[in-house]
């Protein structure tokens, strides 16, 4: 799907946001982590380290690293453990998406759930590293890997931003999406809201001052006209995106 051009929209976009996030903590909190977890030479000790500064983050994590999905041999009791167990990816999956969640409240937004948009952001970033791993070009391979996972897990923050914000607009489009599965989010996100959530979430993005390659694969994962910039890496989160999206959508009609 190619992205609607936002240029008409932007204007009332812009005016909807101003002032109604607090930024600047949040700019600081996520640059850290994003520094820490990409950084190939830091070991899981140090990365607990910087977790633990988050009780909410390190909750999580021990939760998952005990829970079924992992079904450890004895019981996790440590974040040094959890991050061993739970790996690189998992472990940034998680942190990043606590870190910004924490700062919306998704709960005005009733068609919002929060265990959906958790394994959507984790199953795209696991995506993105299995196709990078078939890519032939190796060059700088870790760096490229780990950036696109990045960029997997933060690929729809402006999903939050809409549900906190536009809860009551964003709760239809949600619901008009399960009404009418043949609707994509971001077309019926245009429909409700004026916007969608890959243009806020690029706002978002350049707000947080994130990395131009961040920002320009949250904004345009789904624009496959894109070919500036990181192209490849915001085609390779579109393309695991999907691949999600449609085994979500086998999941739910193996329901029916």
């Amino acid at each position: 799907m190619v992205i609607e051009n936002a240029n008409c929209r932007i204007a009332p976009f812009l005016q909807q946001a101003e002032g109604k996030t607090n930024l600047p903590s949040l700019s600081r909190n996520i640059n850290k982590l994003l520094k820490t977890i990409t950084d190939t030479n830091v070991n899981y000790q140090q990365l607990a380290e910087l977790i633990k500064q988050s009780p909410e983050i390190s909750a999580r994590l021990i939760f998952l690293a005990n829970s079924a999905w992992c079904a450890p041999e004895r019981p996790i009791s440590s974040i040094e453990q959890a991050c061993s167990m739970l790996g690189h990816s998992i472990v940034k999956s998680i942190s990043f998406g606590v870190s910004i969640s924490s700062a919306f409240d998704t709960n005005k937004c009733p068609g919002f759930k929060a265990s959906y948009f958790w394994t959507t952001n984790i199953l795209v970033s696991e995506g993105v590293g299995l196709l990078a791993s078939r890519l032939s070009n190796k060059i700088n391979y870790i760096d490229f890997v780990q950036t696109g996972q990045s960029a997997g897990t933060l690929h729809n923050i402006g999903l939050l931003w809409l549900a906190d914000n536009l809860p009551k607009e964003t709760d239809k489009a949600l619901k008009a999406i399960v009404a009418e599965p043949s609707l994509t989010i971001n077309e019926s996100l245009l429909q409700y809201t004026g916007t969608n959530y890959c243009e806020v979430g690029g706002w978002l993005s350049n707000q947080l001052g994130f990395p131009e390659v961040l920002s320009v694969a949250i904004t345009h994962h789904l624009d496959s006209d894109y070919q500036d910039s990181f192209w490849e890496i915001a085609l390779l989160v579109g393309s695991a995106a999907a691949m999600v999206d449609a085994l979500h959508k086998q999941s739910e009609d193996a329901k029916e």
